[in-house]
C-alpha cells in the first residue's frame, strides 16, 4: 500500500527556488490514519527535505470544527511547528485542494489559522506598471513567544539572543554587520552535531527540540516602514527558509522597537533568504504587540508556494524502525 505526496517550493513564485516540502496525504482510513512515528520518521528521512507533512483526510469532525489536521517532520525528528510547512500547506489546500472546510491546521503547537493573502501590486518585468502579484497564503502562527536567559554564556556567542517562537524551535538571533560577512558563514554557532542537544541549556521547562542559529543583517526601512531583513538559517545543514526563526527575529525586533505608547503596534518586515544556496526565498512577516507593548499579540507569515512534483510513497512495515537494534 502507498500513500500520495506532493512537493511545492514554499516561499517563491518560481520553481526550483524557495524551500522544498513535501507533503504526504493520509486517508482517513483508521488502519492508515494509525501511522506509527517510526513509520512518519522512515517517510521524512526518504524524502529528504528539510520538512514534510502529514495532512490527515478531514473526518466529519474536521469538517465541523473547518480544521486539517498535520504533523511536521524533519529527517531527524518530529516538531510542534514550522512557518515553511504551515504556509506551504495552507497554499495547497487554498490553490491546489480548493478546500473551502478547512480554515485552520491543528499542528501540535496548536491551531494555526490561514487564509489567503491579498493580493499586492508589483512592478512588471519592464518596470512600465503595476500589475497584480500571485496569490499565496497567510498563516497565523501559534506562537509562545520567549527569550532565554543567557544559555550559553561562556561561550563566543554568549552575546546573542536567543528566543523561541513556541516551545521546541529555539533560534540564536546572531546579527552581522554586513552582505559579505553573512556570506562567510559556514556552520551553526553550537555545531551541527548538537543541533538537537544544545536544547539541554536553555531555560527550565524549554529544553527540547533543534536550536539552529539564525544570521542576519538589517537591511534598512522601505517608504511604507516595512523592515527589511537578509538571513541565512543553519542548524543540522543550511535552511533555504525558515518561517518559525524568521518569527521569532521579528517578534524579537518588534520588541525592541516599541516605540512607547502612541504609533501602531505593528510591524511589518520582509526577510530574503537562501541567497547563498541559490534558493532565494520571500517571507513576509507582520508583528502585533500587546497594548502595553510588552509582549507579543500577534504573528502572521506570508508566502507563495509553487507545485513541484507527485507521486506515491510504500507506507514502511510496522516492524522497520528508524534505527536498526
Amino acid at each position: 500500500m502507498a500513500l500520495k505526496f506532493t512537493t511545492f517550493d514554499v516561499f517563491t513564485k518560481t520553481p526550483f527556488r524557495g524551500n522544498p516540502l513535501g507533503i504526504v496525504s493520509v486517508p482517513a482510513d483508521p488502519q492508515l490514519t494509525r501511522l506509527s512515528q517510526d513509520q512518519k520518521q522512515l517517510i521524512a528521512r526518504e524524502l529528504n527535505l528539510s520538512e514534510t507533512v502529514f495532512l490527515h483526510e478531514q473526518t466529519p469532525a474536521d469538517i465541523r470544527a473547518r480544521v486539517a489536521r498535520i504533523d511536521i517532520f524533519t529527517p531527524l525528528a518530529e516538531i510542534p511547528f514550522a512557518g515553511h510547512p504551515t504556509v506551504g500547506t495552507a497554499n495547497y489546500l487554498l490553490h491546489e485542494l480548493h478546500l473551502g472546510s478547512a480554515k485552520a491546521l491543528s499542528t501540535r503547537a496548536g491551531l494555526v489559522p490561514f487564509k489567503e493573502e491579498e493580493e499586492e501590486e508589483e512592478e512588471d518585468e519592464e518596470g512600465k506598471g503595476k500589475r497584480k502579484g500571485a496569490s499565496g497564503a497567510q498563516v497565523q502562527v501559534a506562537h509562545d513567544f520567549h527569550i532565554h536567559d543567557n544559555p550559553f554564556k561562556g561561550t563566543a556567542y554568549e552575546a546573542y539572543p536567543v528566543v523561541s517562537i513556541v516551545n521546541g524551535m529555539t533560534g540564536i538571533m546572531a546579527q552581522l554587520p554586513d552582505l559579505d560577512t553573512l556570506g562567510k558563514q559556514t556552520g551553526s554557532l553550537v555545531g551541527a552535531e548538537n543541533t538537537f542537544n544544545a536544547a539541554a541549556a536553555l531555560d527550565e521547562g524549554w529544553r527540547k527540540g533543534p536550536v539552529i542559529t539564525y544570521f542576519h543583517v538589517d537591511l534598512g526601512r522601505k517608504k511604507d516602514g516595512t523592515r527589511k531583513l537578509r538571513t541565512r538559517n543553519l542548524g543540522t545543514r543550511e535552511d533555504p527558509a525558515t518561517g518559525s526563526a524568521a518569527a521569532g527575529l521579528c517578534c524579537l525586533l518588534s520588541l525592541s522597537d516599541a516605540g512607547g505608547s502612541s504609533g501602531s503596534r505593528t510591524r511589518a518586515f520582509e526577510i530574503t533568504q537562501g541567497v547563498e544556496m541559490g534558493r532565494p526565498s520571500e517571507i513576509r512577516v507582520r508583528v502585533t504587540l500587546n497594548e502595553a507593548r510588552s509582549g507579543i499579540e500577534e504573528v502572521l507569515i506570508s508566502g507563495n508556494a509553487v507545485k513541484i512534483l507527485e507521486g506515491t510513497v510504500p507506507i514502511p512495515s510496522p516492524k522497520t524502525k528508524v534505527r536498526p537494534e
